[in-house]
Order: structure tokens, then sequence, then C-alpha cells
């Protein structure tokens, strides 16, 4: 096992039977085929959402999200968003200007995600469920009643709060099928909502902004479609949701019970989405973290990093938490395949790690 190399997340190749069928059918573009709708129908059931538009990335599903937060509260300007986090939760708020006026939350020290004391005043919050960890939504909504929330999902699909998917219960929200989440299809995303009005605008804007008469535009839009081969392979992923999720489940239970005092709290009332699982040691950095567990033929990553890290941003922040989570987090492999030898390595080689730490 010492000299396997263990990805932190790969794909065992399932029976891309919609897949075929859709290359086989010549219906190739986003422009037609039956797959698209299938999709659609699907996401709906499983996100809890009215309303879907199927994107070609998890990106683009984003500044659908930020567009329609604009249009539909254009009064507001002030956004709440967490520090440690991906940067395509962020940019898409920037690609139409400097309009937002950022006000950036420190992290938790428990749940890994953005600090939930927000003002109590008229704003937009950008809800991010950090590597899987679901934050409370319904709460916050009644705890800022003033706030109005959006999810950058891409994390956080299929897990739960109260009861409810996640994703379902602000204005409008994404999901991310890239390669290295639970469902995949390589490369695309999902703009959802429940308000008719936001996503007939954000259909729009997916889709050229063409109006009822075909080659007539009339609002500046993009081409984020989804192809019907794309949304095929979707399919087959979808097909097979509730085996992934089990394995998934499964892997996360077992690391739950070896590392639960050194891994993310969940929040009262949600259910984890279980996307990649971490683990945080103090005193050490993830630098030596990487090279240690590369020794035993581990890959790991990093936690996100504070967004004054990234230059483009021009964000400001003193987010001392954040930091320290980058420097000492460590996520490890967590794809559905794992076997139960390779996950017995696995926790071998963090228990050794955790030795070797605490003796330098």
């Amino acid at each position: 096992m010492k000299n396997e190399f263990i990805p932190i997340y790969k794909r065992e190749a399932i029976e891309h039977v919609c897949a075929k069928d859709a290359i086989d059918s010549t219906w190739l573009s986003s422009s037609c085929g039956k797959y698209r709708d299938q999709a659609i129908e699907r996401m709906k059931e499983l996100s809890g959402c009215k309303y879907a538009v199927l994107t070609s990335s998890g990106t683009t599903a984003m500044h659908l999200v930020a567009k329609s937060l604009r249009y539909k509260y254009p009064n507001i300007k002030k956004l709440i968003i967490p520090d440690n986090v991906y940067v395509a939760a962020i940019n898409p708020f920037l690609y139409d200007g400097d309009y937002w006026d950022f006000k950036v939350m420190d992290t938790d020290q428990m749940t890994w995600n953005m600090s939930l004391d927000l003002p109590n005043e008229e704003c937009a919050v950008l809800i991010v469920h950090n590597i899987g960890n679901i934050i409370n939504v319904p709460l916050l909504k009644r705890k800022y009643p003033k706030a109005v929330f959006v999810e950058d999902n891409c994390e956080g699909f299929l897990g739960k709060y109260e009861d409810k998917p996640s994703g379902s219960e602000s204005l409008c929200s994404a999901v991310s099928f890239y390669g290295n989440k639970t469902i995949s299809n390589g490369e695309g995303g999902c703009f959802l909502t429940n308000d008719k009005d936001v996503f007939e605008y954000a259909y729009r804007l997916h889709s050229q902004g063409e109006t009822d008469i075909r080659f007539v535009h009339d609002i500046l839009g993009y081409n984020y479609r989804m192809t019907n081969v794309s949304a095929a392979l979707l399919c087959d992923e979808l097909l097979n949701v509730d085996r992934i999720l089990e394995m998934k489940s499964n892997i996360f239970n077992k690391y739950r019970s070896e590392f639960g005092e050194i891994s993310q709290v969940i929040q009262p009332d949600t259910i984890n989405a279980n996307w990649m699982f971490g683990i945080r040691v103090s005193g050490g950095t993830y630098s030596s973290a990487r090279n240690y567990f590369l020794k035993y033929g581990i890959e790991t990553r990093p936690m996100f990093y504070p967004l004054m890290e990234h230059k483009h941003l021009k964000i400001k922040s003193c987010c001392a938490v954040a930091r320290e989570l980058s420097r000492e987090c460590i996520i490890l492999p967590s794809f559905p395949e794992l076997s139960y030898h390779e996950i017995e390595h696995i926790i071998s080689t963090v228990n050794k790690y955790i030795v070797f730490t605490r003796g330098n």
C-alpha cells in the first residue's frame, strides 16, 4: 500500500448509457436533444427548487446568481462574503465591475464556515458551504429578516438544512458538476431558484438574452448553455446518485469515527454533503503535511486560502482564523471508490502524522 498512490479524488467509470445514446442520436448541441429536459427534472427533484437552468459550469451558474441578485434587489450593494472559500465563489460578483461593497466575515473555528454573527441590516449574504459542511440558511433567515441570501452550493449539493435540500431556501443558488464533485459530468453547472421572475431572467441571460422571437435579443446575455451530450453524462450520474451517496457516507462515517475531534463540527439541524473530508492538526503546516503524506503515497490538498491572498480581488482583511485553517487543515482523499484497505492506510498515516507533529 505504501507504494500505491491514492489521489484525493478520482471517478470510477460508470456505464454511460445516456451519453452513448446522445452521441448515437447525433443531437449533440445545446439547442436540441432530450437529456437536457430529463436532467432538469431530476435536478428539480433533488434540489427542492421549482426552476432549474443547466449551465456550462458552476462558475457560470454563480454568475447567474450574482446577476439575479442585482436584478431582483438593485438597491442592495452591501454583500457579506466568507473569507476562506474557493475564489470562483467571489469572482462572478466582479465580472460586471466594482458594484458590490464587500464585507468579509472571518471563519468559525469549529465549522470552518463563515462566522454567522452577521450585521442586522439590509444587505445580501453569500453563503458557501465549505467543503460540504452545511450552513443553516433557514435559521439565518429567521434571525436576519432584513438580509437577502444567495448560495454557492457547489460543494454543499445534496446536503440538507432543517430537512430541506441545501440551496432551496435562498433567492437562488448554484451547483457545480466539475470532475471533483460528488455528481459530475466533467464540467457543468446548474442555477436553481423558486422565484419565477428570477428564473425567467436567468434563463434568458444564459441563452444570449434571446426573446420569444428567435434571433431577437433585448438584453446582453451569455452562452452559458449545457450541451445535450453533457446533460446525458449528467443523467447517467444522477441515475447512480443513491449508490454514490451510500459509498461516500460509508467513507465519511469511518473518517468521523476516527477523527471527530479534529474535523469540522456539523451545525445542528443540518446534514453534511460529504463532499470532501478535512482534518485540522494544530502545530503543523500544510506544506509539511503534504510532503509527509506523499511519502506514504497519499495525495492531499490544502484548505482554501484567505481572500487577501488573491491580489486581483483587492480585498483587505485581517481574518486570523482563515489564515490558521489554510495553514493547518489537510483535505483527505474522499472519492466514492476508496477501498477498505486504502481508508485504513489513510487513517494509519494520519495517526502517524499527528505523532510526528507533536514530536516536532
